[in-house]
């Protein structure tokens, strides 16, 4: 969770507390759901290739 709070920090150039705070904001809320996305398919492309090795 941790992980989505920075991306969108660094996205937006804004400290994550500022994120934290503003999260229920449409504008704030649309970028957390969109790297929700980034990160689950990054996860599961990391697990694929894990698979692969093994």
């Amino acid at each position: 969770m941790g992980d989505l709070y920075f991306e969108v920090s660094k996205h937006l150039r804004q400290p994550v507390s500022w994120v934290i705070k503003h999260k229920f904001t449409p504008d704030v809320k649309f970028l957390l759901l969109k790297y929700a996305q980034i990160l689950r398919a990054r996860k599961k492309e990391y697990e694929k290739m894990q698979e692969e090795l093994n």
